[in-house]
C-alpha cells in the first residue's frame, strides 16, 4: 500500500504543479486550510496537509494517511463544506488504519461502515469547528448526500467508490440525530423508524 500512496502522492503533486487556481479558488483553498488547522488543533490530532487535484475524473475529496485532496472543482462547489467535513472527519477518525475483516465482504461493510460514521463526524465538525448550528450542519450534509442521489437517479451507472447508495447513507445519517427529528422525519430518505413516536 505504501508505493501505491506514494505514487497517488506524486501524480497528485505534478497534477498540482500543472495548473493554476482562479482568485476565487484560492480563496477557498485558503479557507479549507484553516478550517484543516483547526479540526486538528480542536480534535488533538498531527496537522494534515490539503492538495488539490486538476484531473476532471478525480473524486470530489479523498484521504489517506498525511493529507487529504480535493478536486479543483469542489472548490467552487456548493457542496464543498460537507466535502471537506467529510474528509476531515475520515482523518479525526484514523480511517488509514486497514479495513478490518477476513473477507473482501467483511473489508467492504468495514469500509461502508467507515464512510456512514464519517457523514456523521461531519457534522460534528462543522459544529464545533466551523461554528454552524446541529441543525445547518445535518442540512448541509444532507444536501450532499441528496445531490448525490439526484445525479445517481439521473446516471444508474454512476461509480459510487464502494459507498452504500445515498439513499441508505442519509437513512443512516439522519437516524442519528433524533434531536433534529422535527424537521428530517418528512425528507426524502429518512428512516420509517424516524416518523414513528416510539
Amino acid at each position: 500500500m505504501g508505493p501505491c500512496i506514494a505514487l497517488a502522492l506524486a501524480l497528485l503533486l505534478i497534477a498540482t504543479g500543472c495548473a493554476t487556481l482562479t482568485p476565487s479558488q484560492e480563496k477557498s483553498l485558503a479557507e479549507v486550510h484553516a478550517l484543516a488547522k483547526e479540526t486538528a488543533t480542536v480534535y488533538g490530532r498531527a496537522p494534515t496537509h490539503v492538495l488539490v487535484s486538476h484531473d476532471p475524473n478525480a473524486p470530489p475529496g479523498s484521504y489517506t494517511t498525511g493529507f487529504f485532496s480535493l478536486s479543483a472543482l469542489t472548490l467552487t462547489s456548493p457542496f464543498r463544506d460537507a466535502i471537506v467535513a467529510h474528509e476531515l472527519a475520515h482523518y479525526v477518525l484514523g480511517h488509514e488504519a486497514p479495513l478490518l475483516g477476513k473477507t473482501q465482504s467483511e473489508r467492504d461493510r468495514d469500509y461502508q461502515r467507515r464512510e456512514e460514521d464519517a457523514n456523521a463526524k461531519a457534522v460534528e465538525i462543522l459544529t464545533r469547528v466551523a461554528g454552524m448550528s446541529e441543525m445547518r450542519a445535518l442540512q448541509t450534509m444532507y444536501q450532499y448526500l441528496v445531490g448525490i442521489q439526484w445525479a445517481l437517479e439521473r446516471y444508474p451507472r454512476l461509480d459510487l467508490r464502494g459507498h452504500r447508495p445515498p439513499c441508505e447513507e442519509i437513512a443512516d445519517l439522519l437516524g442519528r440525530f433524533p434531536a433534529q427529528r422535527a424537521w428530517t422525519v418528512s425528507l426524502d430518505c429518512a428512516p420509517p423508524s424516524l416518523g414513528t413516536d416510539g
